[in-house]
């Protein structure tokens, strides 16, 4: 009894340290059975609907549909049958034929298979695709150089930036001009996309104008990306490359 009376003692002071720590615990009210139903509470709830329906933002119904607009397609109509006419007459045409038609048609495949396949024609399209598309089979034309007038108001300007010290500008300025000379000469050659490296590579650059170029460029390169200054080596290089690629008399 003892043994009983006190493990009782210790399940109520257990339960009466539980209950001062945890909080009550809300138990919500029942809610009423449909059968409980009053008219109070359909009043509410038919309310509540009322409410969440005029909010908007639950569909409760299909959106009518636009009527539908009737399109006169007669003009389409007309041509469909425009086309059939010509459709039969061309059948109308062909009809006394029509027994060999099918050895007409393959004796025309034929004649266009061997006149692609002419040399002519080959070479025509050959010459047209590698123009357009195939540039490294493209060839350069004959030896080209700017004229005596443009050479020496180049120099002029090149050698007015370089007395100032500006070797860097005058650098640039001799590439820029040298593409635009030869974007005058050929105007397929240059495209805005290519880089100074990407003329240099070009085929239609010609071969007697590849070391001036490089030269020129190889200076330009290391004053725009590397960051080192042209100075005046660089600038008389740039310089002689240009003055004896162009070679006419009387500009040194």
């Amino acid at each position: 009894m003892r043994a009983t009376a006190t493990s009782t003692e210790a399940l109520n002071t257990a339960s009466a340290s539980a209950s001062s720590v945890a909080p009550p615990v809300v138990v919500p009210e029942a809610m009423p059975a449909p059968d409980s139903l009053t008219a109070a509470d359909v009043t509410a709830a038919d309310a509540l609907i009322k409410q969440v329906n005029a909010n908007g933002l639950i569909q409760t119904h299909f959106a009518a549909s636009p009527p539908r607009q009737n399109v006169d397609y007669g003009w389409l109509r007309k041509i469909f049958e425009f086309f059939g006419k010509i459709g039969e007459f061309i059948a109308d045409v062909l009809k006394p034929i029509a027994p060999i038609l099918p050895y007409i048609m393959y004796l025309a495949l034929f004649a266009l298979i061997v006149f692609l396949l002419s040399p002519v024609v080959r070479a025509m399209i050959t010459a047209r695709v590698e123009r357009l598309f195939q540039r490294d089979n493209l060839k350069a034309d004959a030896p080209w150089r700017p004229t005596a007038e443009a050479a020496a108001a180049l120099l002029e300007e090149i050698d007015a930036l370089a007395a100032q010290g500006e070797y860097d500008e005058a650098v640039h300025l001799l590439l820029k001009r040298s593409v635009a000379d030869l974007n005058a000469y050929r105007p397929d050659l240059v495209r805005k996309h290519y880089s100074a490296r990407d003329i240099g590579k070009h085929p239609l650059l010609p071969e007697d104008a590849r070391p001036t170029y490089a030269e020129i460029t190889r200076w330009a390169e290391k004053s725009y990306f590397a960051g080192i200054k042209v100075g005046r080596e660089g600038f008389e290089a740039c310089r002689k490359a240009y003055v004896d690629f162009v070679s006419i008399k009387g500009i040194v």
